[in-house]
């Protein structure tokens, strides 16, 4: 059995509770419930979610089942490409397409499956043997990555036409040689980061295939950008000295280039360690913090600029981690916690 980059712990029924947790600067009252496994479950995590209310991710059993949650949550089971042994789902367009890998004893494949749930593996860059597909927009431009290795992080950033027969190179910075794509816009805008001669950079790809440093924060020594939403906000992390150390930062890049810091949980410690994964339609971000208890807390970014601690499973043992990995315009959030499919409200 191949693990498929997750924490393995034992999934319980699925149940919804209502948690107050705090807030920096503000008072919310969050509802987290546990998404279904597939029969047999035991673990999995919650990636995207489309502006409908349906959420994808992946379940393990055996081996990893992509999934997808409908709003009123049942689970759905989405086939891997036939012949290979299991599956991951990364993102939901509003159509319905569902985009993620499928993966086979030597390889992984970029994947794509219709609202039916008919399967189809996109195309690779040549010379490669694992792929994956991490975003989809509204037109089904796909953006991911490519890589000759397992280690998807050492190969190049590449965007799939909407039939997923073509793809594109999106190349890295100059002298540079590696690159990833996370995120993509409506207009075919893809970020991610790329190397190059000053290191690791966040990057947003123009339509055209134009790459662009974003702006650099606190003259990072490391950054990625994560997602993007339709006004072209762009948000992920900046790693950079602190003393004499570093912390890692929730960032967000703004449409008129400039960069902000988003903060972290009220008490967290002198390193400060917080990552943002995604941003809606108005604006607001999710991702992670670290509190000064040394927890990874599921966090939210709200607009008022306060920082909200999404809480976890209160089954959730010590020294597993929370995230929140994807946000709609309605304000439905997705994630883990433990190692389990969950959704916020």
């Amino acid at each position: 059995m191949r693990t498929k980059r997750r924490l393995g712990t034992v999934v319980c029924a699925a149940l919804a509770l209502a948690v107050a947790v705090p807030a920096s600067a503000s008072v919310a009252t969050v509802t987290i419930k546990q998404l279904p496994p597939v029969p047999g479950g035991t673990s999995g995590n919650g990636w995207g979610v489309n502006e409908r209310g349906v959420a994808v991710g992946h379940s393990n059993s055996a081996h990893s089942h992509a999934v997808r949650w409908e709003t009123d949550g049942r689970v759905t089971d989405l086939a891997p490409v036939s012949g290979d042994t299991g599956a991951d789902a990364y993102a939901i367009s509003d159509a319905g397409t569902v985009v993620g890998d499928s993966y086979y004893a030597n390889g992984q494949r970029a994947a794509m499956w219709t609202p039916a749930g008919k399967v189809k593996a996109l195309a690779a860059l040549p010379g490669t043997t694992y792929c994956e597909a991490r975003a989809i927009n509204a037109r089904g431009e796909i953006a991911g990555s490519c890589s000759n290795t397992y280690a998807i992080y050492e190969g190049r950033a590449v965007r799939w036409t909407p039939d997923g027969d073509h793809v594109t190179d999106l190349g890295a910075l100059p002298n540079g040689k590696l690159s990833n794509a996370k995120g993509i816009g409506p207009d075919g805008t893809v970020v991610g980061w790329a190397s190059g001669d000053s290191g690791q950079r966040a990057v947003r790809w123009s339509p055209d295939g134009t790459i662009t440093p974003l702006a650099s924060y606190r003259d990072a020594y490391y950054s990625a950008a994560n997602g993007i939403n339709a006004s072209g906000a762009i948000v992920g992390e900046a790693q950079a000295s602190v003393g004499s150390s570093y912390g890692v930062f929730a960032v967000r890049w703004n449409p008129d280039g400039t960069v902000t810091d988003l903060g972290g949980l009220k008490g967290a410690t002198e390193r400060p360690d917080s990552e943002a994964n995604a941003i809606n339609a108005d604006g607001v971000a999710v991702g992670m913090s670290l509190r000064a208890d040394g927890k990874y807390q599921p966090v939210r970014w709200n607009l008022d600029g306060t920082v909200t601690d999404l809480g976890i499973l209160p089954s959730s043992g010590p020294g597993t981690i929370t995230f929140a990995s994807a946000i709609n315009r309605a304000g439905l959030i997705i994630g883990s916690s433990g190692a389990r499919p969950v959704s916020w409200r």
